[in-house]
């Protein structure tokens, strides 16, 4: 069988439990927690199905606490599932082996794995020796990396001194010096300016395009994901509930419909003039979610697409319009409404 036909890594019915120790509160709970403690199970993931291909690019995205990490933790080989199995190349990841942990990486945005006193150069002298990478191929790598991330200015810079974008460019570079086939990343672009951001991704995608290399992201960057991820896995209190590309979320169904009124009704009122529940109904504040810029005087009503119509026939038969608009509802409105359970 053609290996790039089969998948390069499957999870079958993952799941993962977290035991804890409950403590009461004041002295008596302490010692209570010393000689009789007693412990409470927090599921993180249940029962998590899905294979992914050779070369794929996939957004891993959920609110915090959904399971995002552990998923990562245990497709990287940092835990083990409580149940089920993980395959990654054709190992088990837990395993650990030598031939495995030279195959992945595991970038995570909030913690630094490069040794923040030393010269980035040194650190990747550093990792060469560790990964045993002939000095020839090491500096071809050295060099593309460097000159696609445009940090060769900085590689004698100690990491600890570097901005926080130059910072992350140089931890992608320390965990992609390897030649991985597989790629974690964790909040990559977390705390980085638009600018730096856009270099990461642009990085990012053409990593995958000339390496072939499959990348799995998690972000709460809803540009991360529509800019870099033909396909997304969505987790929901440890469940996987959605598998396939963005675009299906955002190209059917929910339509954003604006409208401005002479008038100005309370929410409940336009609620019930316009049969549209309350929770899809927005006034406009300058923080409306997936707008960078909404109308302060304007309300926004998440309506299905043949629904728009009668919305508005309803409407003028209270109030008097102004100002209307229609447009999709971005993928950031339509995530969070599936975080809040309302899709």
């Amino acid at each position: 069988m053609d290996e790039n036909r089969s998948p390069l890594i499957t999870a079958e019915n993952i799941s993962r439990t977290f035991r804890s120790a409950k403590k009461e509160s004041g002295f008596r709970g302490t010692v209570k927690l010393l000689f009789r403690p007693q412990y409470q199970v927090a599921e993180a993931l249940k029962k998590i199905n899905f294979s992914i291909m050779p070369g794929s690019f996939v957004g891993l995205i959920g609110a915090n606490g959904a399971g995002k990490t552990t998923l990562l933790k245990i497709l990287s080989g940092l835990i083990p599932p409580t149940t089920g199995q993980a395959r990654v190349l054709g190992f088990e990841p837990f395993s650990r082996t030598k031939e495995f942990r030279k195959q992945i990486a595991l970038v995570m945005g909030q913690k630094a794995q490069l040794w923040w006193d030393l010269p980035a150069l040194d650190a990747f002298d550093l990792i060469r020796a560790i990964y045993e990478i002939p000095s020839s191929i090491y500096k071809k790598r050295l060099d593309l990396l460097t000159d696609l991330l445009d940090v060769q200015a900085h590689l004698g810079t100690q990491i600890r001194r570097l901005s926080l974008g130059e910072r992350m460019k140089m931890e992608i570079i320390g965990a992609l010096l390897h030649w991985p086939k597989v790629v974690f990343l964790d909040e990559p672009t977390i705390g980085l300016d638009v600018l730096a951001a856009h270099k990461l991704r642009k990085f990012l995608l053409e990593f995958n395009r000339i390496e072939k290399a499959t990348i799995i992201l998690t972000s709460h960057n809803m540009e991360d994901i529509e800019r870099l991820c033909p396909r997304i896995l969505i987790l929901r209190s440890g469940e996987l509930i959605y598998d396939g590309p963005p675009a299906r979320l955002t190209e059917k169904g929910v339509r954003r419909l604006r409208v401005r009124l002479i008038e100005t009704p309370t929410i409940t009122e336009l609620s019930q003039a316009s049969g549209v529940a309350v929770d899809d109904i927005r006034k406009g504040d300058g923080e409306e979610i997936g707008r960078e810029h909404s109308e302060s005087d304007a309300f926004y009503f998440s309506v299905k697409h043949e629904e728009v119509v009668r919305v508005l026939e309803s409407l003028l038969k209270r109030f008097r319009i102004v100002d209307m608009g229609l447009e999709e509802e971005s993928l950031e409105r339509v995530i969070h409404r599936i975080y809040e359970g309302k899709i």
